[in-house]
């Protein structure tokens, strides 16, 4: 038996296909290992944690499922294959960012503000102000107002400046004049001494001096420091301003850092309106890490404060949000090519957690099992764990590491995913959530898994599309008819219309990006897909006649995977050319109206609005 490790080598040296060879290194934690040409290795089986800086990449996958799961050659080869695809897929914007040293102190006392300008004045660019007091070094802000801008906070304030200096000839006639001393020779005002008596003004020859006299400053700086015992008004967001018990918090950012822009929003198909400030916010209120933003060019992710904890992803509905290194396109297409076994156990960890698990190597899987490696399984959604389920997974083990907080996202997408796969299937633990110290030394039973069917279904829609695919395929096979409950975290609901008010002017369709609501050119119709809505609300707050409701939860029958009419109006067309223009309705409404008025020619009315310009022309 041999001392050294066994690893797999996915290479080319010939022909286009890749080979896949086993080879024994001998390996040393923390040192690269030796191989022959490292110009035909496209990805090797290992962990980048003992061997770092290898030149090419190093799939934990590949290594677990080789020496756990005991996979053959061929399933092997389909594995590297998938991680050789998935490591092409990602794509990213990734940069550089420098420090900025700049820090504006808000305090009361002078002595503090100075204590702490003196101590780490060598180190940051100390922009104080202060609020009580006076002192010759630091302005006293008389109003101040504090407000959050792209690079940081906007700081306006109002300071006291009596000498216009652009008059001030130096003669020091004011200071002798001044009856309270309260003038010094660096022509500052103690206006605690000061009685406003004006003799100053008096005696000053060029009108120099007015003791009334303010100025109003903007200071644009990307941190503040709150002293403490100072009460200020802040920002609604407020990240970035500190008090001298998180001073931590803040050294924190004073370094250079490379900032990877691996969690982003698609915008296009994100059910959050920036412009009307309101819609979806799902991913706003699972990010603990103060991230992610409502700006009015709709959500933003600041990359600086990310965490890549997935719990934006998870909670998602449409895939707007999506993690760049393992993108739902590249999920599904990963699945695709490994090709997974019926009623096959899969296991999703981290590199850590996988690289624990293969150390210790003390869990048994009865039947087929595969493993794959995960940078973060709290981005795992309903619609990943369903499409594991129905692509072959009898059963889903989700591994959290020992040291993460954060996963009650990821809780409720495998709560749901468990309960509609029991209604649907009558199987018993098919998502399963562990950490590798329970996972590790326990049994688990060959999965139940009675779709006898492949799915085939393609995967090609956003994450709502998708998703809706695959339940109907469950609700199809099953024969069964599931039910989600009204929930503020679970993105199902049904829209209903007032049909009677409904003036068909179709402001609801430019909310509902994901198109759970549409209409046709030629039929005044507005048609509502169950499957397909989030329960955002935004069409009901958009709707001029309020006509719009929202009721959470759905039944996933099979009228609520197909468009139904919730709202429909006789069309009013062009007299001339038979195009659609509104409603018989709104026209009748119109003509009522307009009725009453002598002088109002109505007879165009009846045409669009091109045929319109060309009758009124003809009439001449």
């Amino acid at each position: 038996m041999s001392d050294n490790f066994s690893m797999y080598l996915f290479t080319q040296r010939s022909g286009s296909q890749p080979e896949l060879l086993r080879s024994e290194v001998n390996l040393r934690p923390g040192q690269p290992f030796e191989v022959d040409s490292l110009e035909s290795i496209l990805l090797a089986s290992g962990f980048p944690a003992v061997t770092p800086n290898m030149g090419f990449p190093l799939s934990p996958t590949l290594q677990i499922n080789a020496d756990l799961a005991r996979h053959d050659e061929e399933l092997l080869s389909r594995i590297g294959q998938a991680e050789l695809d998935k490591l092409r897929a990602v794509n990213y914007r990734s940069f550089s960012v420098d420090h900025d040293p700049r820090l504006c102190v808000i305090g009361s006392d002078v002595a503090a503000i100075k204590k702490f300008a003196d101590t780490y004045g060598g180190v940051l660019e100390v922009e104080p102000i202060l609020l009580k007091g006076f002192d010759p070094e630091i302005p006293t802000a008389t109003e101040i107002a504090l407000s959050r801008d792209a690079d940081g906070f906007s700081i306006e304030y109002s300071v006291r400046v009596p000498v216009n200096s652009g008059r001030c000839t130096y003669c020091g006639a004011c200071g002798q004049a001044c009856p309270e001393s309260c003038l010094d020779e660096q022509l500052f005002i103690d206006y605690s001494l000061c009685t406003f008596c004006k003799e100053c003004e008096k005696a000053c020859p060029h009108d120099a001096l007015d003791v009334y006299g303010a100025e109003r400053r903007v200071m644009r700086i990307p941190a503040i420091l709150i002293i403490d015992g100072t009460e200020v008004d802040l920002p609604e967001n407020y990240a970035g301003i500190y008090t001298e018990q998180e001073l931590e918090k803040f050294w924190a950012t004073q370094y250079s850092c490379q900032v990877d822009e691996v969690v982003t929003c698609d915008t296009s198909i994100c059910q959050y309106s920036g412009k009307l400030g309101y819609g979806c916010g799902m991913c706003i209120g699972s990010c603990p890490h103060g991230a992610i933003q409502a700006t009015g060019n709709g959500i933003k992710v600041d990359s600086l404060k990310c965490e890549e904890c997935g719990g934006c992803i998870a909670t998602c509905p449409t895939g707007a949000m999506q993690y760049q290194r393992f993108t739902d396109e590249s999920f599904i297409n990963y699945l695709q090519t490994v090709g997974l076994e019926a009623g096959c156990t899969v296991v999703l960890g981290s590199e850590k957690a996988l690289h624990k698990l293969w150390w210790q190597r003390g869990s048994a899987i009865e039947g087929n099992s595969l493993y794959i490696c995960h940078d973060e399984v709290r981005a795992l959604s309903l619609f990943h764990l369903l499409a594991l389920y129905v692509l072959g997974a009898g059963r889903i083990v989700l591994l959290v590491d020992e040291d993460q907080a954060h996963f009650e996202d990821l809780k409720r997408q495998a709560t749901l995913a468990t309960s509609l796969i029991n209604t649907y299937c009558e199987v018993s633990e098919p998502v399963v959530i562990s950490n590798v110290s329970d996972f590790t030394g326990k049994q688990f039973a060959a999965a139940q898994y009675p779709l006898a069917e492949n799915f085939t279904a393609p995967l090609t829609g956003n994450r709502r599309e998708n998703l809706a695919v695959i339940l109907q395929y469950l609700t199809e096979k099953s024969g069964r008819q599931a039910r989600i409950k009204g929930h503020p975290q679970l993105p199902f609901a049904t829209v209903s219309c007032n049909a009677e008010g409904c003036t068909q002017c179709f402001a609801c369709l430019n909310m509902c990006r994901i198109q759970a609501l549409s209409t046709n050119e030629d039929q005044l119709v507005l048609r509502s897909k169950g499957a397909l809505c989030v329960g955002c609300g935004g069409c009901v707050r958009v709707c001029p006649e309020k006509v719009l409701s929202l009721t959470p939860g759905a039944t996933l029958d099979d009228t609520w995977f197909e468009p139904q009419t919730i709202a429909e109006a006789e069309p009013m067309k062009c007299k001339r050319c038979g195009k659609v223009f509104g409603s018989k309705k709104t026209f009748e409404k119109v003509m009522g109206i307009l009725a009453s008025k002598e002088s109002v020619d109505t007879s165009h009315f009846e045409y669009c609005e091109d045929c319109r310009v060309i009758n009124l022309f003809e009439g001449e």
